[in-house]
């Protein structure tokens, strides 16, 4: 039980791990704006609405004149040695910064984005889409999800295979321990209720632990809550499945030994004919 404890809780050590990875590399992705460059304001007003009407993915849609975002870059660089109220004689287009949520469904909307500036025929000139930027994001996105996909397998085989074996054990040393001799009813019903608490405790008792620990320190603020309850869901059914495995490989193995009957004799007694 201890063994099994602690691989389940190394089991979600790892999965907490992954999405922590996965949540840094999906806040990355509000940082990767798209940008759009256009003259007409209101034309760039309208396009905003638009988006922010049909595309639920996006975080946040920025609009300001270019004159005013290159004044704030000249701010923010001063060894330039430009004043910023020497553009002021200048054209600059205005700039329209869109945002995304930090979630996978924004690698789509990002591409529902750039097909509506290009269906309202924004040259491709006037659109920064960063595209190198997601594409390496993607990838490793991609990356990270097979490797946690493999890693997850690997553990719940591991885990099933314990259970299975430690359930097929403890069978094993029963029957040896009885092996040549007689049961009384009373030991029988005793094994039965024995085997049942074996199956109970192998099947329950490490996933109460596991989620209890996992809550205890969420209550004591050690770190933010990022595991669904779907993933302990996931657990409990390797833990069931593995104890059920035992169970039927038991019977086949020793089918008179499970499905033996308690029966009572009744004496024989023969009449007597008078």
């Amino acid at each position: 039980l201890i063994l099994i404890t602690l691989v389940l809780v190394g089991w979600s050590y790892v999965h907490y791990q992954y999405l922590e990875s996965r949540e840094f590399r999906l806040n990355q992705l509000s940082e990767l704006p798209i940008f759009v460059y256009m003259d007409d304001m209101n034309q760039l007003q309208q396009l905003a609405r638009e988006l922010l009407e049909t595309i639920p993915e996006i975080d946040s849609l920025f609009l300001e004149s270019g004159l005013q975002a290159a004044q704030e870059m000249l701010s923010d660089f001063p060894e330039l040695g430009i004043e910023p109220n020497t553009l002021t004689e200048y054209q600059f287009p205005n700039i329209l910064s869109i945002t995304f949520k930090p979630q996978l469904s924004s690698f789509a909307a990002r591409e529902m984005v750039l097909k509506v500036l290009h269906d309202s025929n924004i040259s491709s000139r006037d659109i920064d889409d960063q595209t190198p930027a997601w594409t390496l994001a993607k990838k490793e996105l991609d990356f990270l999800n097979s490797r946690w996909s493999q890693t997850t397998f690997f553990i719940a085989i591991t885990v099933f295979l314990m259970i299975v074996f430690a359930r097929l054990f403890l069978y094993l040393k029963e029957a040896i321990h009885h092996q040549g001799k007689s049961l009384t009813i009373l030991e029988k019903v005793r094994a039965s209720e024995i085997n049942r608490l074996h199956n109970a405790l192998l099947s329950t008792l490490p996933f109460l632990i596991n989620i209890a620990l996992y809550y205890i320190l969420l209550a004591l603020n050690k770190f933010p809550p990022l595991i669904n309850w779907s993933f302990f869901l996931v657990q409990l059914i390797t833990l069931v499945a593995a104890v059920i495995t035992a169970i039927l490989v038991n019977k086949l193995t020793f089918p008179g030994k499970e499905s033996s009957k308690i029966t009572i004799a009744v004496p024989y007694e023969p009449k007597i004919n008078e």
